[in-house]
């Protein structure tokens, strides 16, 4: 069966119809109706989305789409038998090389086990009282129920700045953290709603004199392996910073926070951001009150510079994430009810605001001693009688 002929018969099993799709993946109908007529190819991020659509294997479809490449090429060609035969054989050979010496910035496995129906969520009931789990973040998230997840904010583990020996995730080189973290990144598409959105907060290295960009490395693949449409690279302006003595290089005082998506059809609250953020901004980070009335309409767009100072903390080598960094992902991307989730969690700033901004939260993270701070941190709310 050929690519055309199979999105053709996945759409209708699905039921779909093209108008649907089409606007899904981007394209308009006419586009669409051309891959199913096989007179033009969808592109590979297309086809993944394509396969999110139809709830089938991604890896089946993209496999099928490359085959259906390589036979629109030589199936007219009278030496496309012997192709085909050379073409295995390179193919037998590479694999056979990759066996010996992995890729390790390839695409992260599926989570194995059974579609999670029952998990976390569940047992959360309609208590907004914080929620921890000690462990590793992609194996403590199997737990957690598929498209349950409102909003995810996380600060992930600094390559090789936070070696306290109770770290998330333990890599020495680059390409071992990327990887690491791209499992943590798949179990965090699966559990997202698709109108959800992850809020992804990352530092970067500098070795040997020169920057590494771990970030970027990091949500690139996630874009071109995992699916995710990034929204925003904001740049999280930190005013101070460690004094660094480095004749060579500027001064780093800034961060990146990356707004992710699995769909184009994302909940955004606009308004309640612009309010949020113009407190922050004129409070130097703080927010106590609401803008006075009739002022809302001279509210500005947010930019996507944050001017937020770090917060430090009593624990030895640990900065806590500031409120205001974690309160305004949650403020602009979760509804009124939603469930927020934290894999990396530390101390639970972003479980705590959401407490107060009374959504449900999960938090994760390895370390004990963390978790028990963070549990230690929200007080219960008085049960009201009216």
């Amino acid at each position: 069966m050929l690519f055309s002929d199979k999105i053709k018969q996945l759409r209708i099993e699905s039921g779909k119809k093209q108008k649907d799709l089409a606007k899904a993946i981007g394209v308009d109908v006419p586009a669409y109706s051309r891959y199913e007529h096989g007179e033009r190819r969808p592109k590979r991020e297309q086809v993944l989305r394509l396969a999110r659509l139809f709830k089938t294997d991604p890896d089946e479809l993209v496999a099928m789409w490359l085959a259906d490449e390589a036979y629109s090429h030589i199936a007219h060609d009278k030496m496309a038998t012997r192709a085909a035969s050379l073409l295995s054989g390179m193919l037998d050979s590479e694999t056979a090389a990759e066996a010996q010496s992995p890729d390790m910035t390839a695409a992260p496995p599926k989570p194995a086990g059974p579609i999670v129906k029952h998990g976390l969520v569940a047992s959360l009931g309609r208590s907004v009282m914080p929620h921890y789990e000690q462990g590793d973040a992609a194996t403590v998230m199997q737990r957690i129920e598929d498209e349950s997840i409102d909003c995810i904010v996380t600060t992930p583990p600094y390559w090789r700045r936070r070696s306290q020996g109770t770290e998330s995730i333990t890599a020495t080189s680059k390409e071992d953290f990327v990887n690491e973290l791209l499992q943590t990144m798949a179990q965090a598409w699966r559990v997202l709603k698709p109108k959800g959105s992850l809020w992804l907060n990352m530092g970067d290295d500098t070795t040997d004199g020169f920057v590494q960009g771990i970030p970027w490395r990091v949500v690139l693949q996630m874009m071109d392996r995992q699916g995710w449409r990034l929204v925003n690279e904001v740049v999280w302006n930190k005013t101070t910073t460690s004094p660094q003595g480095s004749q060579d290089h500027l001064r780093k005082v800034h961060e990146f926070m990356f707004h992710l998506v699995k769909d184009e059809d994302f909940y955004y609250n606009d308004e309640e951001l612009r309010r949020t953020f113009a407190l922050i901004m004129r409070n130097d980070g703080k927010s106590h009150s609401k803008p006075a009335k009739g002022k809302e309409h001279q509210l500005m767009v947010p930019s996507d510079v944050w001017t937020i100072g770090v917060q430090r903390s009593g624990i030895a080598h640990y900065c806590v994430a500031p409120d205001t960094l974690y309160r305004l992902p949650l403020v602009a991307t979760c509804p009124h009810g939603g469930i927020v989730l934290d894999p990396y969690c530390g101390t639970g700033t972003s479980c705590k605001i959401a407490y107060e901004m009374n959504l449900r939260s999960i938090g994760i993270d390895i370390n004990p001693d963390y978790i028990k701070k963070a549990s230690a941190s929200t007080e219960a709310k008085p049960l009201s009688l009216f």
